[in-house]
């Protein structure tokens, strides 16, 4: 009989540790998905301080659709973040789009920072120096995450090997 009682409370305390991870691995996604909203708002924010400051009446520099879509852009992932953060399991087909319109800004933002330094904007390279050099780095980096991007176009469409090596 006290075999079977030790037994039970083995079980009891495996379920409580359990639960324990369980709220540990919990509490690291939110903090990792604060995390993440606030380095967002850092980064979405400096763009859009940047680009703003291009729009100053004395700026001669190139404004086209690459400058209004990265501000756009930017507005839409502040936005986005606090839908996430408030709903942790997005549609896909909005992923989807996030994603392609993520595509659409890294070509939009690599050309566009590029172009204002080529043309030599006065209003990007002198009265911003310091942001404009982030921005350069910065577009590195997005190129690189436009990799990821279509990675998760594949995944959320279901075109993964996976699914292709079954299918053979």
């Amino acid at each position: 009989m006290s075999s079977r009682k030790s037994g039970r409370l083995s079980v009891k305390e495996s379920n409580n540790n359990n639960n324990t991870v369980n709220n540990a691995v919990g509490k690291l996604g939110t903090r990792m998905m604060l995390f993440g909203f606030c380095l967002s708002i850092i980064v979405q924010g400096s763009i859009l301080y940047y680009l703003y400051n291009l729009e100053d009446v004395d700026c001669n520099c190139i404004r086209d659709w690459r400058h209004n879509f990265c501000k756009g852009y930017a507005l839409l992932v502040l936005f986005l973040g606090i839908l996430f953060m408030a709903y942790q399991n997005p549609n896909n087909l909005l992923m989807i789009i996030y994603y392609v319109l993520a595509l659409i800004n890294v070509y939009a933002f690599f050309t566009y920072i590029g172009d204002l330094n080529a043309t030599g904007c006065k209003c990007a390279i002198d009265k911003q120096y310091n942001l404009n050099m982030v921005m350069r780095f910065y577009r590195w980096v997005l190129l690189l995450a436009g990799v990821g991007a279509i990675l998760q176009i594949i995944t959320l469409l279901g075109l993964g090997g996976s699914k292709l090596a079954s299918a053979k």
